[in-house]
């Protein structure tokens, strides 16, 4: 689990404000300290966790072992999700069967659903710890002036912070941009660094290589609703001197549709089987699984 934690930490892909901070005016950049910014719209990002919000939508894959294309639908339960693209072709008469079949039997199987809904949170949890960290271990500075309700911030380690975990250690690290929307303050884009390597243990424990980056990307979907339809994350180290960290992952999502609150995980299938008829949105949208 705790190389789940570090690849989270620094892929920290998040996902409505339920008690916003009060919204930044029009051309209040130039006025309110970046830094403070910055602590109101992590504020929103991690309030927005506290509210049910479900939805159905279009997820493009690609790693190093897959390309695909899923259709996902979340639930109280946790995601469920079926294949209806493979490295880029529709899957075909007997692909669909089986991984209906796949489908049926993991709803069937309550403690792989339980599993995979632990594995969700605590993803979710450790995205939390390292947004709670950004506005303690970086310093924050606007880049030019704001270009209607965007302002675009630039970001670097604070010197004066001292980190106290796995997930501060890597934030700590990290010098990039982000980009916020000032009159929701909400986050819409952030592009990070790992400007050097982190070190865990002195090493004997793992590593986080120096040059890895990441890119996420936010948008809004509905009057009180933002979700995350990019993550792109490229991270290699160790841990405890055996196993290798590596993700290089490429996900876009789209098509985000609101799913009603209650949604059980046998009603999100019927939704899948839905989405996944041929001559239904199964057709791909040109060069949506493909390679950055």
């Amino acid at each position: 689990m705790r190389g789940r934690g570090l690849i989270a930490a620094v892929a920290a892909a998040v996902a409505l404000p339920l008690a916003a901070q009060t919204p930044a005016s029009a051309g209040a950049a130039g006025v309110e300290p970046a830094q403070q910014l910055v602590r109101d719209v992590i504020y929103n990002e991690l309030h927005d966790r506290e509210r049910d919000s479900y939805w159905e939508y279009r997820s493009a894959r690609v790693t190093a072992t897959q390309n695909v294309v899923r259709e996902q639908v979340e639930t109280a339960d946790g995601p469920v999700f079926c294949v209806v693209a493979e490295n880029g072709s529709a899957l075909d008469a007997a692909e669909r069967e089986r991984e209906n079949e796949r489908l049926n039997a993991y709803l069937n199987d309550p403690a792989a659903m339980a599993r995979a809904k632990r594995a969700h949170e605590d993803d979710e949890d450790h995205v939390a710890q390292a947004m709670q960290v950004l506005p303690r271990a970086l310093l924050f500075e606007y880049q030019g002036s704001p270009s209607g309700d965007l302002a675009r911030i630039a970001f670097r380690p604070d010197p004066a912070y001292t980190p106290d975990g796995y997930e501060a250690r890597i934030v700590h690290a990290l010098n990039g941009t982000m980009t916020v929307n000032l009159r929701m303050k909400r986050l819409v884009e952030m592009h990070g660094v790992v400007a050097q390597r982190v070190d865990f243990g002195y090493g004997l424990l793992g590593h986080v290589d120096q040059g890895g980056w990441f890119e996420i990307h936010r948008q809004q979907v509905s009057a009180d609703h933002w979700k995350t339809d990019l993550v792109d994350v490229h991270v290699e180290g160790k841990l405890l001197l055996l196993k290798t960290v590596s993700r290089n992952e490429r996900e876009v999502r789209s098509d985000f549709r609101p799913v009603p609150e209650g949604t059980t995980p046998a009603e999100a299938r019927g939704l899948l089987q839905e989405a996944a008829e041929p001559g239904t949105r199964a057709s791909l949208t040109p060069g949506f699984a493909t390679q950055k």
